[in-house]
């Protein structure tokens, strides 16, 4: 077998000090199901996952720093608006 190397995900860019505060809310159990755009690395503390679902988007975020761990999501908003937090979560223009 070859050696793959070290394989890491998205690291987002540390959040600026003028970054966006997110809203996150606690996880509510709903009948749709979210698929997983996108997401980062797993070796992080703090990992977020882009959703759609319901024709929605919304952000993820599982906090693993604490036990037991956190898992919150922001508002669910055009699937658009969903991508650019996205962006700005990625970029550190958002926290």
């Amino acid at each position: 077998m070859s050696d793959l190397g070290d394989f890491h995900g998205t690291h987002p860019t540390s959040p600026r000090p003028d970054a966006v505060r997110v809203r996150w809310f606690p996880v509510k159990r709903r009948p749709d199901r979210a698929r997983v755009r996108d997401y980062t690395c797993e070796c992080l503390s703090l990992v977020f996952e882009q959703c759609v679902a319901g024709g929605q988007g919304f952000i993820r975020r599982h906090d693993r720093s604490v036990s037991p761990w956190v898992v919150a999501e922001s508002p669910r908003v055009r699937v658009v608006d969903a991508e650019a937090l996205w962006q700005q979560l990625m970029n550190g223009e958002a926290r």
